[in-house]
């Protein structure tokens, strides 16, 4: 995990890299999707039933939280349930 200064020059650079790095691996190949379970403690960061972008970092940096995108940022994989979707039919992936 980074921090990075928004107030410089520096930060908001490193932060545009992160974000354009993670627009592009919720891109590639089959999407990802997330939805953030009612048990959750994150429930409510979305509305009921809604789904956003996601996609897995298998890095021992992130912890337990390797479901990255979405409203949090970051989520782990007990937080939410994972779908792919095709021809607008949700797939839930157990």
């Amino acid at each position: 995990m980074q921090i990075f200064d928004m107030n410089t020059k520096e930060g908001r650079d490193a932060v545009a890299a992160y974000e354009k790095q993670r627009e592009a691996m919720t891109t590639k190949g089959q999407q990802l999707y997330a939805k953030i379970k009612r048990s959750s403690k994150y429930y409510g960061q979305t509305k009921p039933h809604e789904v956003f972008c996601v996609y897995i970092v298998a890095e021992h940096g992130y912890g337990d939280y390797v479901v990255q995108g979405g409203p949090g940022g970051q989520y782990r994989l007990s937080d939410v349930n994972l779908f792919v979707i095709q021809d607008g039919f949700q797939q839930r992936i157990a």
